[in-house]
């Protein structure tokens, strides 16, 4: 874990940023008062898997259609779909044991930081998603905590790059190689100021926040948005994009929209914690 300090970052994006999506939060200042601690990586396959033995945990089935999908959602290079056959110990490319754990919901990455918690008596918790982007961002705020150039991101992240656009000749690429097509293994790469790694690329990692359209009113305190007292919503907020991700999805404003157990071949999560008061 790292300690993320309090401060001030300003989050979203530009209508002119490069690659801007729409649907991404409006140029705003956020204040974090109080220290946090986050996750260096993402939480690895071995580290899940002990999650899974410990528990023997049973990940809920998402419903669409009146009909369950079973497996995880895969891209073949011409289509996305759901394949029975794959699942986190499975994604459908190789997996690294100290790679970034994928085909994981929201629900399963909840699940787990509730088992960590009980079993070392911290507090653990999926970050919010305003959590997310200040320590991704960590001061910076431009596209990406290190700076404007897309060149440089082999530098700092495993994302859809050259090696992966010789495979998936359709997707849009940054310009440069990190010698990856599929995951990597976790901190591979440069960390960000803060210390942490693979805050942009490798894996797609869940937020807290329930996706809203309209975040006009959404808290920028780093506290999570809500639909409820409860916290129920269909929808969370991914952050932080992928190894299949170009410039537009491969950026710190970016966020996207899934319901809580879905799963996907690139998406996984890392954990956050309070910091305690001495």
């Amino acid at each position: 874990m790292v300690i993320i300090p309090s401060g001030s970052v300003y989050i979203g994006s530009y209508e002119e940023e490069i690659g801007r999506k729409r649907g991404e939060r409006n140029r705003i200042k956020a204040t974090i008062s109080s220290p946090f601690a986050m996750a260096k990586t993402e939480v690895t396959l071995r580290q899940f898997r002990v999650f899974m033995e410990e528990t023997k945990y049973k990940s809920n089935v998402p419903i669409r259609n009146g009909e369950p999908l079973i497996g995880c959602n895969y891209y073949d290079g011409k289509s996305y779909g759901y394949i029975a056959e794959h699942n986190w110990e499975n994604p459908g490319y190789p997996q690294r044991e100290d790679a970034p754990v994928v085909c994981v919901s929201w629900s399963d990455a909840k699940a787990y930081a509730d088992w960590l918690s009980k079993k070392t008596g911290r507090n653990y918790r999926v970050p919010s998603t305003v959590e997310f982007e200040y320590a991704s961002r960590a001061g910076s705020s431009a596209p990406w905590f290190w700076g404007t150039n897309p060149e440089k991101a082999c530098e700092y992240a495993n994302i859809g790059d050259r090696t992966f656009g010789d495979k998936y000749p359709q997707r849009p690429t940054f310009p440069c190689d990190d010698g990856y097509v599929y995951t990597s293994s976790v901190g591979k790469f440069k960390s960000n100021p803060f210390g942490l790694y693979d805050m942009v690329g490798n894996a797609w990692e869940w937020t807290n926040d329930c996706f809203h359209i309209d975040l006009s009113n959404a808290p920028v305190d780093g506290t999570s948005l809500e639909d409820n007292t409860n916290n129920e919503c269909i929808w969370r907020t991914p952050k932080g994009g992928s190894w299949i991700s170009g410039v537009a999805w491969g950026r710190a404003a970016v966020r996207s929209r899934d319901g809580a157990d879905y799963k996907s071949f690139m998406l996984g999560f890392r954990v956050a914690a309070t910091v305690e008061k001495k």
